[in-house]
């Protein structure tokens, strides 16, 4: 098998001076060749991990049992794929590698868009996405104990340019939707993500506002404006698409809602509060006829001191 860490540090040596000629046939020429690298390398940490073991039974994507000749089974590898993105993460768990903090999913979407249609969003969202995961490389590099700047000499100093500027303004734009006074916890606010091209450099137009009610939002990569409806229900999806997600393989209700009352996607209700963050009206209460709770999901707008049960009974005597 061909050395895969030195292919993986040509493929991003490749897509980084694509990436630094800008044009936009190179960007997309650096998201294929980066993101290669970047897989490719964390391939590596995994063959590192045991090195005594056969590649590919290491990060081979498919295997079949076979007889053992003893009543038991081995398994082997069929084919020559290897793990996608979603395997390799989960093989640095069973591995016990620690996976890096940083959002890849942008970027691997990009890069299947570019691999079967085409790149529906603007470059420079494409540059943004390969720039918010260089951190990657170097989490990779520190688990393969290799000094990056040695590997990436060639450029090593494009790399720390574009994290910092992309960290710089990426802070920038968080620090200025965290000034505002939610009425709940905001978390997780670089998975914001502009509705125009895909940026999560989504920031207030007036960087010294503190009022909520009054925020409007910008997209500091494509230009993009927002209101403030919209921009709360981008800071409600960030802060608990993930607490929404889980809730619905549980078969729980989701703690995102539509506000009955402004109709934004911006209701939390989440046990620590029940309340919409765009017009910071709340639903709930106490049903007058039995005590039970009232909650947005079950809320009656034409019986609203009434849980959902006791609406549906009243309204059955009323049509009597």
């Amino acid at each position: 098998m061909a050395d895969i860490f030195d292919n993986a540090v040509t493929s991003i040596v490749l897509g980084m001076e694509d990436f630094r000629e800008g044009s936009d046939a190179r960007m997309l020429s650096a998201a294929r060749n980066y993101y290669a690298g970047l897989l490719l390398l964390g391939k590596e940490c995994l063959i590192r991990a045991a090195p005594e073991a056969n590649p590919m039974e290491i990060i081979g994507a498919k295997f079949e049992p076979v007889p053992d000749g003893d009543g038991g089974v081995d398994h082997e590898v069929v084919g020559y794929a290897t793990v996608d993105l979603a395997q390799l993460k989960s093989r640095f768990k069973k591995f016990g590698l620690s996976w890096p903090d940083v959002n890849i999913e942008k970027l691997q979407r990009f890069r299947n868009n570019l691999e079967h249609y085409h790149l529906a969003e603007p470059v420079g969202a494409l540059k943004e996405a390969i720039a918010a995961s260089f951190s990657m490389i170097i989490d990779f590099l520190e688990t393969l104990q290799e000094d990056p700047q040695d590997v990436l000499a060639d450029v090593w100093d494009t790399i720390l340019e574009e994290t910092n500027a992309f960290n710089r303004m990426q802070k920038s734009c968080i620090d200025s939707l965290l000034r505002l006074n939610w009425p709940g916890e905001v978390q997780g606010l670089d998975r914001i993500s502009c509705r125009n091209c895909g940026s999560s450099l989504i920031g207030q137009t007036d960087r010294d506002n503190t009022n909520s009610e009054a925020a409007y939002g910008k997209c500091f990569q494509c230009g993009q404006e927002y209101h403030q409806q919209q921009l709360a229900e981008m800071v409600v999806s960030a802060s608990y698409e993930i607490d929404a997600y889980h809730a619905a393989k549980d078969g729980e209700s989701s703690p995102i809602a539509t506000c009955p009352n402004c109709n934004a996607e911006a209701y939390v209700e989440n046990g620590e509060v029940s309340v919409c963050f765009a017009c910071k009206e709340t639903v709930a209460g106490e049903c007058s006829r039995c005590g039970a709770d009232i909650t947005v999901h079950e809320y009656n707008p034409d019986y609203p001191g009434l849980c959902s049960y006791c609406a549906y009974t009243w309204e059955k005597v009323m049509r009597e």
